[in-house]
């Protein structure tokens, strides 16, 4: 048993995941046709209004496929974001299913077009990119060439994936940049595809790959984008990822838009950060990992375990993490975010994020 080939396979799933993000948001007349409003006990209390998009829902059910059809161990511990049924004003209604046979899945995606008042045209074409074999350049994204044991079996691990973290900036589609180039504050730039594997036993984050469809622009044809693939992995003493060692930038804060004051004044006045404000969580905390913000800090109960177990290995890589905010704040000792409780699926005392745990301590102090 090797993380090495799981790795690998969260990878290739990530990389087909972006291709379908980019193929329905290059189709405007499919895209305007394919997003739904979640019902009201899906949807995250902090947003008037969020949707699911047939893209969420495909991109989870292919990978959920894909994975166990690899590794059938871990099927029933793959777990994500969204409800896969989609329903028109007649009642009428689909989940959303990947099978082993195409003709299968052409049906059902036929089946959801037409329910919402769509046409057929496009469904093959997605189809196409379910079933795609994804070549990966393996030595370009830096993965390891020994064997990495699992010690404690694959039906020991779980699974939580975000098939598209930052649903609403994907469906609005705008570009809105920071002071500081790299940082986006919203648009496609915030969305990720977020693939995070933890340790069931002990609620521990081990493996972690963010995919970010649209990283960059490809030059001279502005409606098409270029992804980036970031992953890491912390297993006992062993920690590999494909970041760049780096200094975290200075003293930048990232937060979101609807932060609360005390803690904006406080970061800004008492800790003397830059305060930059951003959307989706998974991009975020992305941020904290690559060093170019240094404090990631959301005081409300708003993410879920979805959002957070990918970047949160990916930090651990790192020997950075993601704590508790509440909970850190009331015992003044570092309380990591678990996902030992398969019950427990939102962080209900917030969220903050250091890639050095010295500063979290200094922040602690003050």
């Amino acid at each position: 048993m090797s993380a090495i080939s799981l790795l690998k396979e969260l990878l290739k799933a990530s990389e087909k995941a972006a291709n379908i993000a980019r193929a329905c948001r290059q189709n405007q007349r499919l895209f305007s046709l394919l997003i739904q409003e979640k019902e009201k006990d899906e949807s995250n209390s902090r947003f008037d209004h969020d949707f699911k998009t047939l893209a969420d829902c495909l991109i989870q059910e292919m990978i959920k496929y894909d994975i166990g059809k690899q590794f059938p161990e871990l099927r029933d511990n793959i777990r994500g974001e969204e409800n896969a049924k989609f329903t028109n004003t007649a009642g009428d209604s689909v989940i959303v299913t990947v099978t082993d046979d195409p003709a299968n899945t052409v049906a059902v995606l036929e089946k959801v077009i037409r329910i919402l008042n769509g046409d057929k045209e496009a469904a093959a074409a997605l189809v196409d990119e379910v079933y795609r074999e994804v070549e990966l350049d393996l030595e370009a994204l830096e993965i390891p060439t020994d064997a990495i044991p699992l010690d404690n079996g694959w039906a020991e691990l779980g699974i939580w994936i975000d098939p598209i973290d930052g649903t609403g900036e994907y469906i609005k589609g705008e570009e809105k940049l920071t002071k500081f180039p790299n940082i986006a504050s919203a648009g496609l730039k915030c969305c990720t595809v977020l693939i995070g594997v933890y340790e069931t036993c002990q609620g521990t984050p081990i493996l972690g790959v963010i995919n970010q469809p649209f990283a960059d622009r490809v030059p001279e044809q502005d409606d098409r984008y270029e992804g980036k693939i970031y992953w890491g992995m912390s297993i006992g003493d062993l920690k590999f990822n494909n970041i760049a060692p780096h200094e975290p930038d200075a003293r930048i804060a990232i937060l979101s838009p609807s932060e609360q004051s005390k803690y904006v004044e406080f970061i800004r006045n008492q800790l003397k950060y830059d305060v930059i404000y951003s959307s989706g969580a998974g991009y975020k905390i992305l941020k904290i990992a690559t060093g170019e913000a240094e404090l990631f800090l959301l005081s409300k109960g708003t993410t879920y375990k979805w959002d957070t177990c990918a970047p949160q290995a990916i930090l651990r890589s790192m020997n950075g993490d993601l704590f508790n905010l509440q909970d850190t704040l009331i015992s003044k000792s570092v309380k990591k975010i678990s996902y030992q409780d398969r019950k427990v699926t939102r962080n209900m005392g917030g969220l903050i994020a250091y890639q050095n745990i010295d500063k979290l301590r200094e922040f602690l102090k003050l």
